[in-house]
């Protein structure tokens, strides 16, 4: 499920990005991203047993993205849960390890989680994860090789219903009216 025309911009000036996939799950995440946005698979999202929506801003005019805690599969693993680049480490915090101090169970989770030697990043925040924060661009449901039920499954959860008709949207809580967008 890689309908091109969920991501045309992908492909044309000025990004020339390209064609958009699915990613593999990366960094201890159980799911799968979009290569252009970062979107949660929607199949993912939707076999979740626990989550619920945050909305974003209406920025373009439309319920764009909502934000997600997706339940982490192994919480009590060791994460990289921040880096920072430059000589010192940022001032919030005094939990950040210097590259070059990392224990031998952080160095496994810094190359596990692709953060390789000559990366640029000199310190480190590591802890456990009970929860991935994730986000997920409504524009995944208009893929035209989406299973309906898979659809039907995130929808009521997001609390919106979304009709997609070429390049314009209309969108609407249950029961009522769709509003037309753009």
């Amino acid at each position: 499920m890689t309908d091109q025309s969920v991501h045309p911009e992908a492909s044309a000036p000025p990004f020339r990005f390209g064609p958009w996939s699915w990613r593999e799950p990366v960094r201890g995440e159980h799911f799968r991203r979009c290569s252009y946005c970062g979107s949660v698979n929607p199949d993912d999202l939707a076999a979740e047993p626990v989550w619920c929506a945050e909305w974003a801003d209406r920025k373009y005019g439309w319920p764009h993205k909502f934000y997600v805690d997706i339940p982490n599969r192994d919480p009590a693993r060791l994460y990289v849960l921040g880096s920072s680049s430059g000589p010192n480490p940022p001032t919030e915090s005094r939990d950040w390890i210097a590259r070059s101090d990392v224990s031998a169970e952080q160095r496994e989770a810094l190359e596990r989680d692709d953060y390789f030697e000559n990366d640029s990043r000199t310190h480190f925040l590591f802890g456990p994860r009970p929860l991935h924060h994730a986000k997920f661009y409504s524009i995944h449901l208009r893929d035209a090789e989406l299973d309906p039920a898979v659809k039907a499954a995130i929808e009521p959860r997001c609390g919106l219903t979304f009709v997609f008709d070429g390049t314009s949207v209309a969108w609407h809580p249950a029961a009522t009216e769709p509003v037309q967008g753009t």
